[in-house]
């Protein structure tokens, strides 16, 4: 791990979720932390290139299990909410 070097993370994450107190405010958060795993971590300074590094390889596809995992959970509260 000491010899890892990140060239970025693409695209760069939201930080911020507009946190006003209504019926949206669930959704909003599920929403952005969905959002957030389309990036994907780089060990090259051309994102759209594979990641070689075996870290960074697991990193980007436990991504794509989060987001599996939020595109369940907003589809049920966007159910439950009708």
């Amino acid at each position: 791990m000491k010899n890892l070097k990140l060239t970025g993370i693409t695209p760069q994450p939201i930080l911020n979720i507009d946190a006003t107190p209504d019926e949206n405010y669930p959704l909003r958060i599920l929403r952005t932390y969905r959002a957030n795993c389309n990036c994907r971590w780089s060990d090259t300074k051309y994102p759209d290139l594979d990641t070689i590094d075996p870290i960074l390889v697991l990193m980007n596809k436990h991504q794509e299990q989060r987001a599996l995992l939020l595109d369940k959970a907003i589809d049920i509260l966007k159910k439950a909410r009708l």
